[in-house]
């Protein structure tokens, strides 16, 4: 059943680290990163609806309607950290073998759902420095050349941007998330886990200079675990990278201080992960977003 509503280098790198007392047992959207930190990520369907979750993969849309959270219990908490106020996304595509409607359609999202009230519906969610900003803004897009390698590990992306900062092809801002969309036929690894075996995307963060930068991992979402019937590879894209931008905003994890999460440490997107997914204007495929305001996952027209 859903409910109407009328509101609505020279550089040190340190791994984004969680403590393990945010970890539950069983929680399939927590895995140990390469030094043991737990690194929050979105599991495939499968994995996470392990419980058999019984709501449908689509919403049915019928104006602003609101659904049971599926995972975690009760609402999400504040655990003191902070949240990012003004954030903005930075697309970086890790080889150019990436194709065109890839790159254009991953801005053509950024734009759509930057401004929109799927995003702005976490400005409920504030932090010890702040509250979030209604939109997110478009930082633009790095194509590379960095070649197509078989694996990269969370330490190698973290080395990357760093890199990357070093040449001064991007320059390091903690409030920018880095979103890094991987190329065809590279496993991305957290630890022992393993791209589209245990999740299909992820967000940290790490020190680079004295800045918290927080960025977030695509792997190319081709294989059966993170792939959706009727859904192509950008939609995969943009459902994942529409709960990543939200969870890295509402829980950046700087200075390893946690923000928003509920009493079994799942994070906003979470809670609704997999399931009511619904369209923006533009037709870009986004999950929904748990309201502590209105009690569960919000899926706008």
């Amino acid at each position: 059943m859903r409910k109407k509503i009328t509101s609505v280098a020279a550089a040190l790198l340190v791994a984004g680290a969680f403590t393990a007392s945010a970890q539950e047992n069983g929680n399939p959207f927590r895995v140990q990163g390469d030094n043991g930190e737990i690194v929050k990520v979105l599991p495939p369907q499968a994995n996470a609806q392990a419980n058999k979750d019984p709501q449908p993969v689509d919403a049915v849309q019928s104006g602003t309607s609101v659904y049971p959270g599926s995972y975690g219990s009760g609402p999400l908490l504040n655990h003191g950290g902070k949240i990012i106020q003004t954030a903005k996304f930075l697309a970086v595509f890790y080889d150019s073998t990436i194709p065109a409607n890839i790159s254009s359609g991953i801005n053509s999202f950024i734009n759509t759902f930057g401004g929109s009230n799927d995003y702005n519906i976490i400005t409920q969610y504030t932090g010890s420095n702040g509250s979030i900003s209604n939109s997110i803004a478009n930082a633009g897009q790095l194509i590379d050349h960095a070649g197509v390698p078989r694996s990269i590990s969370d330490a190698g992306v973290q080395s990357y941007l760093a890199g990357l900062f070093n040449a001064g092809r991007l320059s390091a801002n903690a409030t920018t998330i880095y979103g890094v969309y991987l190329p065809n036929g590279t496993k991305s690894t957290l630890g022992s886990s393993a791209s589209c075996r245990s999740y299909c995307g992820y967000h940290s963060h790490f020190t680079y200079n004295g800045i918290q930068v927080k960025y977030a991992v695509f792997p190319y979402l081709t294989c059966s675990g993170c792939s959706l019937s009727g859904k192509s590879v950008l939609d995969m894209l943009t459902i994942v990278t529409s709960h990543e931008i939200r969870e890295a905003v509402t829980d950046p994890g700087d200075n390893n201080t946690d923000a928003w999460y509920d009493s079994t440490g799942y994070e906003a997107d979470d809670k609704c992960a997999w399931h009511n997914l619904y369209q923006l204007s533009n037709g870009s495929w986004v999950q929904p977003e748990y309201s502590n305001r209105d009690g569960g996952c919000v899926v706008f027209p």
